[in-house]
């Protein structure tokens, strides 16, 4: 047997290298192949192996085998950093929390040697994932930041760093390789931020996080394109909530411009066997998920610019979409301050940047470019998305939709042209909900049905706009289609309750706070639409009257007997009130009327 202390600086190496070998192959291919009632078998048998090979590097003396103390450190580190993992993702989190802090005290002396730099910042990440999984993104943040300062001052060293295949193997000559694993390291720390950024409600910090991310794996070729394009199609999402719509279809050109190369790449490579059918089947589905996320953009675009218009003149926001009038504390230096600089720069996404605008919408015809895009893109995401295989995506796609006719109304100052559009809204909506069993999917059918009431609502408003500003009498068959439109809103309206009542038609004491907001509003439309209606006999006037004092009467009843409620929509429960004092006397004067 030898003595560790002993053993020539060969014999360590030799050593060192046979173990980590073996460990490298239980853990990178051993365990894809472990038995499913032993999940972490090769994992156990690499950390056994592991705790061996601390202890012989514990032993060794290094004024007797004349060994590197710094190749020493790194050794021994790279050691504990592969336990540190291992116990991390066996969810033995305090073990693990021990070994790399042991790992780190070790370490740190020679943080910005070459040999020693990438092991370290490795231990800094995998302590910042280890209080994340605790939920202490403050401390997961502290350890990621300190990954992020070693990076940048090591990188003003001009040294180049040296893997641990490198240190054991004394090679004289330094591969660009060497680099890109460092930066590889350097870009996880940085998705880890944009992580614990989002945890701690930083919003806009993690997204520019998750930017700089994307930006470093192109940069690098170190990235899934399907992941990738995914990650910053969604990303485009929170950037157009912020009206970053600079920033946002600037991400989801890069995201189809991706999507787009690897397509080609498919072709190049076609075959029948599993493997590639299933990377065309995944391909297909999240190049409907970004041809979705492209809609989206174009509702939040036009939903943006109608809110701008809304509001009084003098309160408009300058027309910035770009986000660079945001103020963010940007000491970490992650985007230089400037929100434009959120780009791809090395990719040529002009294709399809030139589809659509990224500015405020001002005329019919702007908001009629845009409409037609968010079509465009909501046909090519039903192209996967079927109501017989996917319902659910299938029902938002048509929601969507209507909703896109909704915006382009707005725009539209003709009232004969804004009716059609609603009717259209009116004609996918009542077709869907023919199509779809209210059993399995009760919460859409609540939604178009309350959908449905508003638009009957809206077209009902154009219809009497148009007939009080008119000097001519009435016809018959303009006073039918107000009644009918009466009846049809408020049939819908109905539908909507009855979903929310119990099986003896009672409303329940108190509501989901969801359904506050819609099943008052819905009380409040029904009462107003009620009185719309426009009858000469006095018995239905009676009957009319006695459905909207009954609407009313229903709000107020549910406000006075939840807190909640009365708070949420205190303006409808005032005015709720007021009718409900003021219809009696004329429910009185009717049915005088009828009996005299």
């Amino acid at each position: 047997m030898i003595v560790v202390a002993d053993m020539s600086a060969k014999e360590i190496i030799n050593d060192f290298k046979e173990n980590y070998g073996k460990v490298r192959k239980l853990i990178d291919e051993d365990s894809k192949n472990d038995p499913e009632n032993e999940p972490y078998m090769s994992k156990y048998k690499a950390k056994e192996i592991l705790l061996n090979m601390q202890k012989s590097l514990t032993k060794v003396s290094i004024s007797e085998s004349g060994f590197d103390k710094i190749k020493l450190d790194a050794m021994l580190g790279t050691v504990l950093v592969n336990i540190g993992i291992i116990d991390m993702e066996t969810e033995e989190l305090t073990s693990s929390e021990k070994i790399l802090t042991e790992a780190e005290e070790l370490l740190m002396p020679n943080s910005t040697k070459p040999e020693i730099v990438k092991t370290l910042i490795s231990v800094y990440n995998n302590l910042g994932i280890l209080w994340s999984n605790r939920d202490e993104p403050q401390k997961a943040k502290a350890y990621l930041l300190k990954a992020k300062d070693l990076y940048e001052t090591f990188k003003c060293t001009l040294q180049v760093p040296l893997p641990i295949e490198q240190v054991i193997n004394n090679a004289g000559e330094t591969s660009a390789e060497d680099f890109i694993l460092l930066e590889k390291a350097h870009t996880l720390t940085l998705y880890y931020l944009a992580q614990v950024f989002g945890s701690l409600k930083e919003n806009l910090k993690s997204a520019i996080y998750c930017h700089v991310t994307l930006r470093r794996q192109l940069q690098y070729s170190d990235y899934e394109p399907i992941d990738w394009a995914l990650n910053s199609a969604t990303l485009s999402q929170f950037f157009a909530e912020q009206n970053g719509f600079f920033q946002s279809r600037h991400h989801l050109a890069a995201a189809s411009v991706i999507l787009d190369q690897y397509q080609q790449d498919l072709q190049e490579s076609e075959s029948n066997d599993d493997v590639y059918l299933a990377k065309v089947e995944t391909f297909k589905h999240r190049s409907a998920d970004v041809s979705r996320c492209w809609a989206k953009y174009c509702l939040l675009l036009m939903t943006a610019s109608k809110a701008r218009l809304m509001n009084d003149a003098e309160r408009v926001n300058d027309a910035i979409t770009d986000m660079s009038n945001l103020e963010l504390e940007d000491s970490e230096n992650i985007c230089g301050g400037d929100m434009k600089n959120l780009i791809f720069p090395n990719l040529d996404v002009r294709k399809y940047e030139s589809k659509v605008t990224d500015k405020f919408l001002l005329t019919y015809q702007d908001a009629r470019e845009v409409f037609l895009n968010c079509q465009t893109w909501l046909n090519k995401a039903k192209e996967y998305y079927k109501l017989e295989s996917l319902a659910s995506d299938y029902i938002e796609l048509i929601q969507d939709s209507s909703q896109s006719y909704a915006y382009l109304a707005f725009f539209e100052e003709d009232d004969e042209r804004r009716a059609k559009m609603h009717k259209r809204r009116i004609d996918m909506l009542e077709d869907l909900i023919k199509e779809i069993n209210p059993t399995y999917y009760m919460q859409f059918c609540r939604q178009l049905w309350y959908e449905l009431g508003e638009i009957y609502s809206d077209i009902l408003n154009i219809k009497l706009d148009k007939l009080n500003k008119s000097k001519e009498k009435p016809t018959p068959h303009s006073l039918n289609k107000i009644n009918m439109l009466c009846e049809k809103s408020i049939e819908n309206y109905d539908h909507f309750l009855d979903s929310v009542k119990d099986k003896n038609g009672k409303m329940p004491q108190k509501l989901e706070y969801d359904l506050i907001r819609p099943v008052i509003s819905t009380y409040a439309f029904i009462g107003r639409n009620s009185m719309k209606r426009i009858a000469v006999d006095k018995s239905i006037q009676l009957s009319n009257v006695k459905k909207s004092y009954d609407s009313y009467q229903a709000v107020v009843d549910i406000c006075k007997n939840d807190e909640e409620a009365a708070a949420m929509m205190h303006e409808e429960f005032s005015l709720c009130q007021e009718m409900v004092n003021i219809l009696p006397i004329k429910i009185k004067r009717l049915e005088n009327e009828l009996v005299s």
